[in-house]
């Protein structure tokens, strides 16, 4: 009777709302704070919501610019001390610098509250930032991140990486909203029309795709989106009026990307883990052309869901998108929202995620008093 009681319980665990602090970059359309991250988080909390999930959200980027940006660590410190006396779980999301700065006292107030500490890094670089750490901040990196109750990771390569050093690993893909189906496009003509959206710089391969389109000419159509993050291309898009489209809205990327065949995204950013923009192109049918860097091939099956270039070669750039025509184009697009359904639904992504964290209370010893405390949070 006792067991069959504590499973009880346990079940009542698993389906009371935990209390979570929620920390991370929220999206300022104004500060041009709309990558990947900002994203990937908005998502994140969506769900939270849709859901009814018990959380407090701590922005990260309370202050996105100027020299008040320096105050965002205090800001986010002081709203955990506030929060933490009433919450089950800290879920801290972040980029290296918070990984450097932040994951250390936000344990430790994690520790002191006898909280859950679960972190996320963006990106897939985390390996290669943290090598470059001093010995006194690898030694933190180990007694905090690497102890963390869950820290989660972006893809395959980093799973395997740190799958020897002995931290609670889960992967977390980056996802997207599955779109509403009149936006799918699997069935409709090829046209030739190329979409590159991301941020505008050398790393994300803006050279090689702006040779490229000179070759190609006029027989293809090759629009770019997204914030110009160097100089030199504001001249460049102005003396070529018709290839530089502007910063799209959270709102306003499904849309645009639907009037496109096929997402470039020719980049060897260092950063680079899961392009948010290749699962928004998947999940409307668009297959990718992307280049052969960091975990870019875990997601683009070469010519099934796109297509895969070594960085910074146009000629291989071009003959990628040469390669797409009539005959060709409608199993890629097939494939592309198969592909984007089994793996990248935030939906199911983020159920998991939530599971995940909620599965941390299972081996607590069960009993009534815990399950009240629970609900009573």
């Amino acid at each position: 009777m006792a067991g069959q009681h504590d499973s009880i319980l346990k079940t009542e665990i698993i389906n009371t709302k935990i209390k979570i602090i929620l920390i991370g970059p929220v999206t300022n359309v104004a500060a041009s704070l709309i990558g990947g991250a900002t994203i990937s988080f908005g998502y994140l909390i969506d769900y939270f919501k849709k859901h009814q999930e018990h959380f407090n959200l701590i922005n990260t980027q309370k202050i996105p610019k100027g020299v008040g940006r320096l105050l965002n660590p205090f800001y986010v410190l002081i709203k955990v001390l506030l929060h933490a006396p009433s919450s089950n779980v800290i879920f801290l999301n972040s980029s290296r610098g918070g990984t450097k700065y932040l994951v250390p006292l936000v344990f430790l107030i994690a520790k002191l509250f006898r909280l859950k500490f679960v972190f996320r890094p963006f990106g897939g670089d985390i390996k290669d930032y943290t090598a470059l750490y001093s010995n006194f901040q690898k030694y933190l990196f180990q007694k905090t991140v690497l102890q963390a109750d869950i820290f989660f990771l972006q893809t395959k390569e980093l799973m395997q990486y740190y799958a020897s050093q002995n931290a609670n690993t889960i992967q977390l893909p980056t996802s997207r909203v599955k779109p509403p189906q009149e936006l799918q496009r699997p069935n409709r003509p090829y046209q030739k029309r190329f979409i590159f959206l991301g941020f505008i710089n050398e790393p994300k391969g803006i050279e090689q795709l702006l040779e490229a389109n000179k070759i190609l000419g006029p027989d293809y159509t090759i629009h770019i989106y997204g914030p110009i993050k160097e100089a030199k291309y504001e001249q460049i898009f102005n003396d070529e009026n018709d290839l530089y489209k502007g910063v799209l809205s959270k709102e306003e990327v499904l849309p645009t990307l639907q009037k496109y065949d096929v997402l470039i995204l020719p980049t060897y950013y260092r950063g680079e883990g899961y392009p948010g923009s290749i699962l928004e192109a998947y999940s409307l049918g668009l297959p990718v052309i992307s280049t052969n860097w960091k975990a870019i091939p875990e997601i683009v099956e070469h010519k099934k869901t796109g297509y895969l270039i070594e960085p910074k070669s146009t000629e291989e750039l071009v003959s990628a998108i040469q390669y797409f025509n009539q005959n060709n184009y409608p199993s890629f697009s097939q494939n592309a929202i198969k592909y984007f359904e089994q793996n990248f639904d935030t939906e199911q992504v983020t159920n998991r995620v939530v599971n995940k964290i909620k599965g941390l209370f299972e081996n607590k010893k069960v009993t009534p008093k815990i399950v009240q405390e629970l609900k009573n949070n």
